[in-house]
């Protein structure tokens, strides 16, 4: 069964204005090597997922929507996946919660489905100007760190 899976930052974070890439892969039977499309903006990258994924017929379609981080160098990548951990390690601390002294264990059969959010994928030009505000925000980046 196909799917999508959109990182959802808090609706105030820098996160939002990052590039957004769209990961498509193989779900459920299907056997064919996945590949990344981007760098979009959020709402693009969305709808692109969905307008694929959704609309599968044979269902054999998983596209995973997430920001792009502009890191630097080696020490910000590394320095990004210390933060990770150690929110995944709360979180995992936060899941081993109680409910009359019997512990609660949190499964993706708590997952729920959701409708898409665009009902038709961005035209082809709609993702040209998308992709070009990209690159321009990413090349001002790069200027900054001159």
């Amino acid at each position: 069964m196909g799917g999508v899976i959109i990182y959802e930052p808090e609706e105030d974070s820098d996160v939002n204005e990052f590039p957004w890439t769209v990961t498509f892969e193989p779900s459920g039977g299907d056997d064919w090597d996945s590949f990344i499309c981007g760098p979009y903006e959020r709402d693009h990258a969305v709808a692109l997922a969905e307008a694929v994924a959704l609309d599968d017929a044979e269902g054999g379609v998983l596209a995973i929507v997430k920001p792009m981080l502009p890191a630097l160098s080696a020490e910000d990548v590394s320095a990004t996946i210390e933060e990770l951990r150690e929110a995944a390690l709360e979180e995992e601390a936060d899941a081993e919660e109680t409910v009359n002294g019997t512990p609660v264990d949190f499964d993706d059969d708590d997952l729920e489905e959701e409708d898409a959010e665009f009902d038709e994928p961005p035209s082809p030009e709609e993702i040209r100007e998308g992709m070009a505000r990209q690159y321009r925000r990413l090349l001002d980046l790069d200027a900054d760190a001159e």
